[in-house]
Parts: structure tokens; sequence; C-alpha cells
């Protein structure tokens, strides 16, 4: 069976790579002999770290070329299907899987967020592909919630969790080198944090980071953490980085190196505690064990922030500096009660990923 695979792959974001390997690990468990084509923005990257064909993303006439090979296309995992980040992104996405239909193959939406989609058309759009997909998985409640309110039937949505759930744990020691070669002293418990740009709203950037800058100088002052900047999306997340570190008192490091999904979970996995705004940096926390707190720019991070049993904030609650600390101390205070939380539900994420694969096999094999 031959399956094109579409996501945002190829542009060395450690989340989207880490999930890219998940699904390629997961569909190899159950079938060595799929043979898998990717749509990357880096094909000759994609190929060679993951073993499969891959076919550059911005040519639809390699789209059109790979789609009439395929049995099955799958799209995902990641949110595609949106247009806050732009209406292009959301019709790059959603006009692969019309294309699929029209050829009569059988598509996958797998493991996907949903939304926010706030276009009319784009919603209209969206809901007359995907009543015509074959099967859908989502990553959260909120996702397929979204989903029944365009008109896909809810019977048709299966809530799973992301694949990268799935990835084996890695060695502790690529993390340690990972730390060592950034110049991270180790003789302090580690406050690992990920930040990333914001949805575009005048006036919110800077109070937003400023308040972000406040807490951790507090943080350490009380706790006496390291705090460790983590770019999952490098070099891109070290403008908003600096923005933070620019209004910190205190000294605090930077991994600069651009760490695979292995490095980056390992690293995560030496952190004491870890505050994100990018979802993988939580998702990599939780299943490492290491308590979290959310910093919700999106609606995905609060509804996995949710799901785990852990606090989170929104972007306008953040300017609150006071609400900020308070929030963050709070969470810190019950890390140890957390730990043994986060075991439970790390058992039931894997599970529910593993049936992304369980409904894609029982679907087209």
């Amino acid at each position: 069976m031959r399956v094109l695979l579409s996501g945002y792959y190829g542009f060395g974001n450690v989340g989207d790579e880490a999930v890219l390997d998940a699904i390629v690990n997961g569909f190899r468990r159950h079938d060595q002999a799929l043979q898998i084509t990717v749509l990357s923005a880096s094909p000759q990257m994609t190929a060679h770290f993951y073993n499969v064909k891959a076919v550059g993303r911005y040519s639809w006439f390699n789209i059109l070329i790979e789609m009439l090979k395929a049995d099955v296309f799958v799209s995902g995992g990641g949110t595609l299907f949106q247009d806050s980040s732009s209406n292009r992104s959301f019709w790059y996405y959603i006009s692969q899987v019309l294309l699929a239909k029209i050829l009569f193959k059988k598509v996958m939406v797998f493991a996907q967020g949903f939304g926010p989609l706030t276009g009319r058309i784009n919603r209209q759009i969206a809901a007359l592909a995907l009543k015509r997909v074959n099967v859908i998985t989502v990553r959260d409640n909120e996702s397929k919630k979204k989903m029944a309110e365009i008109g896909v039937k809810p019977d048709k949505i299966r809530v799973t969790a992301d694949p990268t759930f799935l990835l084996s744990n890695p060695s502790t020691l690529e993390g340690r080198k990972v730390l060592a070669l950034e110049g991270v002293a180790t003789n302090k418990p580690l406050l690992g944090v990920s930040v990333r740009s914001l949805p575009k709203r005048q006036g919110v950037e800077l109070p937003f980071y400023r308040a972000l800058a406040e807490m951790l100088d507090s943080f350490v002052e009380k706790n006496g953490h390291q705090v460790v900047f983590l770019l999952l999306h490098c070099p891109e997340d070290m403008r908003e980085t600096s923005k933070v570190i620019n209004f910190m008192s205190h000294k605090s490091n930077v991994v600069f190196k651009i760490c695979s999904p292995q490095e980056m979970l390992s690293v995560i996995s030496q952190c004491d505690f870890l505050i994100g705004m990018r979802l993988h940096s939580l998702i990599f926390a939780v299943k490492s064990i290491v308590p979290a707190f959310g910093l919700s720019y999106d609606p995905k991070v609060k509804s996995f922030m949710d799901s785990v049993g852990s606090s989170c904030l929104s972007v306008d609650e953040v300017l609150d500096p006071t609400r900020l600390e308070k929030t963050v101390e709070a969470q810190f205070a019950i890390r140890e009660a957390s730990k043994k939380l986060l075991e439970k539900v790390l058992i039931d994420l894997r599970e529910k990923a593993e049936e992304n694969f369980t409904v894609f096999f029982r679907s087209f094999k």
C-alpha cells in the first residue's frame, strides 16, 4: 500500500519533526512493506532522516503525481486546518484533501488539532472537504467539538492523542551533552522555558514578554533555578526569546543547537519544571514526567493542559504579572503530586496515540 503524507514537515520545527518521526515509525511497526512518501519543504533532509521517499511540497505538479500513485492520502498530524496563521496555509492543506477526493483516493485526517477557523468561506470549505474524508482522528475533545459545529458527523471523528507519545524515551546522556555544550550549569535545578511569536494584536507583545521576564526573575529568586530557553523552532523562536531575556535581570542560558526530537526530549527530561508556549515543549514535558505550566497563545495549548490536569493562562491573563506569578508558583508547589498524576495520564495518552494506527489499518488494509 502506498501512503502520501502531508504536514508541516521539513521546516526544522522540532514538534512537527517529532510528529513525522512518530507517524513513520508507527506505520512501519504495523507494516514494514508500507511505501511512504512525504511532502516536505526539505525533501533531501526528510528522506535522509526518516528513510522515506520525500518530494517538494511547493510543486502542485509533484503533489498531483504522488497523489495519483497513492492508495491513501494522510493529512496530519499537527493543526493544519486553521486560519489564525494565514488563509494561505489553510487553503494549501484543505486543497490537498479536496484534490484527493476528486481523484477518488481514500483520505485520513490523522491525529490533528482543528481550528480556529474564523472565515465563513473557510468554514464552509472545511466542512465540504472533511465530510468526504474516510476517517478522522483528532488529538483533543475541543477539536472534535469544533468539527461537529461545522457539520462533520461526530461518529466519524475519533479522539486519540498526539502520536509523539509513542516515541521512545532517549538516553538522558544526549540531553546532558547538549546542555554541557551550551555551557548550562547543572549545579542548580533547571527551569525550561519555550516561547514563540504571539498572534498579531496591537500593543500586547511587549507587555506579555515583560510580564513573563518579571515572573522568571521572581521564580529564580524564590526557588534558585537556572533558566534555560529552548528553541523548538530554531532560529525563529530566538526573536521572542531575546525579548524576554532583555527584560530579565537574572542570567539565563539558551540552547541554540538545532536539536533532533530525541535530543530535545532528552534536554527537557533534565528540567525540574517547564513553562511553555510551544505545544510540543509541553507534550515532551508530560512525556518525560516533568511538571509544566502552559502559556496559551492558541486554544490547542489550553485543551492539552486541561487534558493532563495542569495549569495554563491565556495571553490576556499573562498580562497581569501578579496573577501570572501566583499561578505559576501554585503549579510549582504541587509538582510532586503532578508527577504522580502525569505517570497515570501518560499511560492513557500512549494508548490513545496508538489508536491512530489501529484506526488507519482497520480502515484501509
